[in-house]
């Protein structure tokens, strides 16, 4: 057998493999018997992972009321006093202590 018939051997068993594989991944459009349709996004999915998704879009969902729901929280309290009161109140040591010595 010379070099150009294994290799066309090898290219007819390559085209054949693919002429399968291309067959088992393209259908008439449709599902495998097992699958079940995801109404929102419009996928056929197991059984077991379309329960997954309803369960957690009602989390997001339960989620997203209570969000809703929630109030912001108080704005704090100010004091009634000026800027400069609550600076003279202020330990003039902790600014030295950050600011390094030279010697």
């Amino acid at each position: 057998m010379s070099t150009q018939d294994t290799a066309d051997a090898v290219k007819d068993t390559v085209q054949q493999v693919a002429d399968k594989v291309k067959d088992l991944t393209t259908s008439d459009g449709s599902p495998a018997p097992n699958l079940q349709l995801d109404e929102e996004t419009g996928e056929h999915v197991s059984k077991s992972e379309l329960k997954k998704r309803q369960k957690q879009r009602e989390k997001d969902k339960q989620k997203a009321e209570k969000e809703a729901t929630r109030q912001a929280p108080p704005q704090p309290k100010r004091k009634a006093g000026s800027v400069e009161e609550e600076e003279s109140k202020l330990n003039p040591n902790v600014s030295q202590c950050l600011i390094p010595r030279m010697m």
